[in-house]
């Protein structure tokens, strides 16, 4: 039973990615009946790229007095935390450094110990929602291979292209920001060792002209956080318009990819661009990482941002509601605390209704708050060339530095 006057729930969440699992965890915990519905065949994967872990991030595994991701006593942690924020120029000397113990794990990494705490019978690969329809019981969820599902409560958590959302919020729109992010993983004894001491215990930072990129360490094989033994992720934000866009986004077998650009489908001409740039601007530790890099890929920047989370017994969460550009480092804290506070506001309140449009007045706040930090950063960095080595407004944080 839950801890509230709110009969347990048949609750189906749409999307099994990070937000949707953290969702379903929690809900799930105070005694509501949970499904998740996830579109792909199998289980997901972030193409190693690195996060930023934020305290909401791990607040599940902090608060349960364990490591983020320990299964078991004595196991070992999978984030790690880094020192130093340091900023190079040119020559690859630091120009500026401070101490801000950030926390840094693998999209994978903090996936897969989500994924081992829900009951597998709960997690359902191979369900594409495809519509779904408000009843005078709830709502009738549809799924792309015909079959259909009968709940209390839908939790949309289905990305940026949320199928959801057009019902929720029809007049959303996604807006391209005007650059992409071209990122990559290489693993720490792949680089010099003179070259390899810089990312022991930092966040390095260089500032271009209108451009930034950063690295950081991130767990590697087997989810090592030892040094020598861990992966380095680098972040390279690069402005591209037009047509210049387009084209970018095509992959070497001409098929179009409007949002992310897998490993390996980067067409040569491109990957061949980026390097003659690394050789040509960026810091010697910096570069050797780039070229190191043997498969890069794209993330292009976009903005939105629904302009209600709630209708009837639909409710939106993460980047189905409103997509943050990573600047702030806070998307996937963001799409957590989204389903602490749903978890917070079921478990108090005695009517759903009441307890939903509470739950988003809370969460469009905070929502449209960071969304709006995370587009000046990227306007300051990107297209007026303002963003300044050791500005403490850069600082991550979804609540605020650190939070």
């Amino acid at each position: 039973m839950t801890s509230s006057g709110i009969n347990p729930l048949h609750i189906a969440i749409a999307g099994g990615s990070i937000g949707g699992l953290t969702a379903a965890i929690l809900l799930h915990e105070i005694g509501h009946d949970v499904h998740v519905y996830e579109r792909s065949t199998s289980a997901l994967e972030g193409r190693g790229a690195g996060i930023v872990v934020l305290p909401m991030s791990e607040r599940y595994f902090t608060e349960r007095g364990s490591a983020l991701g320990k299964g078991r006593a004595g196991a070992a942690d999978v984030a790690l935390t880094l020192t130093n924020w340091s900023y190079v120029d040119q020559s690859g000397a630091i120009v500026d450094e401070a101490a801000t113990y950030n926390r840094f794990t693998s999209w994978n990494t903090l996936y897969r110990a989500l994924l081992e705490v829900l009951p597998g019978d709960r997690y359902h690969l191979s369900h594409y929602v495809t519509g779904c329809a408000q009843t005078p019981e709830g709502v009738t969820v549809s799924f792309e291979h015909g079959e259909s599902q009968d709940c209390d409560l839908l939790v949309a958590a289905d990305g940026i292209a949320s199928t959801v959302r057009g019902i929720v919020s029809p007049h959303t729109t996604t807006d391209y920001a005007g650059y992409v992010a071209w990122r990559g993983t290489v693993l720490e004894s792949d680089l010099e060792p003179d070259t390899a001491v810089i990312f022991e215990d930092a966040m390095v930072y260089q500032v271009l002209d209108h451009a930034h990129i950063l690295a950081y360490a991130i767990p590697g094989p087997g989810d090592s956080i030892v040094p020598g033994k861990r992966a380095l992720n680098f972040v390279w934000y690069r402005n591209s318009s037009g047509s210049g866009f387009e084209d970018l986004m095509v992959d070497r077998h001409g098929v179009h990819r409007p949002a992310t650009m897998p490993p390996g489908l980067v067409q040569d001409r491109f990957v061949a661009e980026l390097r003659h740039d690394a050789e040509r601007i960026l810091a010697p530790q910096l570069r050797e990482l780039v070229l190191t890099c043997e498969e890069p890929f794209i993330q292009a920047i976009f903005d939105m941002a629904a302009d209600r989370f709630v209708h009837g017994r639909i409710a939106l969460i993460g980047d189905a509601a409103t997509a943050l550009r990573p600047h702030v480092a806070a998307g996937t804290a963001k799409a957590c605390a989204d389903g602490w506070a749903l978890r917070d506001h079921l478990g108090t309140g005695d009517d759903l209704d009441t307890s939903l449009a509470d739950w988003e007045r809370q969460q469009l706040d905070l929502a449209q708050t960071v969304a709006a930090k995370s587009r000046r950063m990227g306007q300051r960095a990107q297209f007026e060339s303002t963003m300044v080595p050791g500005d403490p407004a850069w600082r991550f944080g979804l609540f605020g530095p650190g939070d």
